[in-house]
């Protein structure tokens, strides 16, 4: 759990950096910590109590709520700006918490990068490559990612693909039935 705070909290600073001007919220991830539960010896992470309206706007499986404000819209092109700007390594989901301060995200890793390291990285919510495609298919791109110069997921799903594909295609001359060029 820890290990997944950190990295989002990182991911969420220098989104905070980049971000356009005119997007004037600064969310950010709770600090975590550690501490031994001495009278039974179990490990607990502690973290600063949210008050407020607790909301859920994405979760580990691609699901995300109807955003009805710019905040909302912000957090959802966070996940979608954390894929581009790991280059499709990585995924923030299960963005969560009261307003923008934040808590307990899921970071998602593809069952590549898992497995080049021997163990699935961030714990059982990591769904891996499941996870990565249902963000692909149910994000719906709003007027952040589109601030952000993200492309549209539904569209380009793999860009990095459809980009290669293209430029292949486009150095081929189109020909004609006798094999005579255009």
């Amino acid at each position: 759990e820890i290990q997944q705070q950190r990295a989002a909290q990182k991911m969420m600073q220098v989104f905070n950096q980049i971000k356009p001007n005119d997007m004037h919220h600064s969310p950010r991830f709770l600090d975590v910590s550690l501490a031994l539960w001495h009278t039974n010896g179990q490990w607990l992470t502690i973290e600063r109590n949210l008050n407020g309206n607790f909301r859920k706007y994405n979760n580990n499986t691609g699901e995300e709520i109807a955003p009805c404000c710019s905040l909302e819209d912000m957090l959802l092109a966070f996940s979608h700006w954390t894929y581009e700007y790991t280059r499709r390594e990585m995924l923030v989901l299960d963005i969560q918490g009261v307003g923008d301060k934040l808590t307990d995200p899921t970071v998602i890793m593809g069952d590549d990068q898992n497995c080049n390291r021997g163990e699935m990285l961030f714990g059982p919510d990591n769904l891996g490559d499941v996870a990565i495609s249902a963000f692909l298919q149910k994000h719906s791109c709003n007027f952040c990612c589109r601030r952000l110069g993200l492309k549209d997921l539904r569209r380009h799903p793999d860009s990095c693909e459809n980009s290669s594909e293209a430029e292949l295609m486009s150095g081929k001359e189109e020909r004609d039935s006798d094999g005579n060029a255009m």
